[in-house]
């Protein structure tokens, strides 16, 4: 599917209001007839720098021109920019600077709802794709934080060994099924049509209480996550 006819199926007419800016998308669309506030990567780019810093901005132009709409953020894209340069300049620091702005709008009131629409892979889906109150991804998308390769590169594992190893384990395989088990995300939808509808949903039962490790458990993918995750609260408050 295009960009121009997921956006259409999405956003219809008013689409219009988007602008694609070096595979960035940000505008102000309709969604099912609410106003929503649209930012995010399209066609499987990088995010570097320059794009936290451009997407962090029409963040904050959301929250000051707009109170309290929901904002969309799509996200189909390869990862952080494997750019020495990007590196040197504190890339991560960017990031930080785009999950701030996005903290800023939901203290303003805004639901932040993700849709993965394509790849959605390492540091880009960490910046501000899994920053969201909720996270839904189209069946086609491919979800992960760190494909096999990169894997073995860290942790000395064989690349074969890793493989066998993603058969059995969610956190290892790439896809939107196997991420949804883990309970990152809520629900995986068709592309066969009804994608306005299943957003505008979405966006209705968004809320900011972090329930993956509950959903992970109650789906298999994460059996001991939200046991362990109750038993560190537990320990604290004493």
């Amino acid at each position: 599917m295009t960009t121009p006819d997921l956006l259409d199926q999405f956003f219809g007419a008013s689409a219009s209001g988007l602008t694609i800016t070096g595979k960035l998308v940000t505008g102000y669309a309709t969604v099912d007839g609410l106003e929503v506030c649209v930012l995010g990567t399209v066609d499987g780019t990088y995010v570097n720098d320059a794009a936290a810093l451009h997407l962090a901005a029409h963040a904050i132009d959301c929250v000051k021109t707009k109170p309290g709409i929901p904002i969309v953020m799509l996200v189909d894209s390869a990862g952080q920019e494997p750019n020495r340069t990007a590196e040197m300049l504190g890339l991560p620091v960017y990031f930080g600077h785009l999950l701030t702005c996005l903290e800023v709008a939901r203290n303003a009131g805004h639901k932040l709802v993700t849709v993965a629409t394509g790849k959605a892979i390492g540091g880009a889906f960490l910046c501000y794709g899994m920053f969201a109150d909720a996270i839904y991804a189209l069946e086609t998308a491919s979800v992960g934080l760190m494909p096999v390769e990169a894997m073995a590169a860290v942790t000395k594992i064989p690349v074969a060994t890793l493989e066998e190893l993603s058969k059995t384990l969610p956190a290892l395989e790439f896809g939107a099924a196997p991420f949804a088990l883990l309970g990152g995300v809520r629900d995986v939808w068709p592309v066969d049509g009804g994608l306005a509808k299943k957003l505008s949903a979405a966006i209705a039962g968004a809320d900011a209480e972090d329930t993956r490790a509950q959903v992970g458990k109650q789906r298999g993918g994460r059996p001991q996550a939200f046991d362990v995750q109750k038993q560190v609260l537990a320990e604290s408050l004493r």
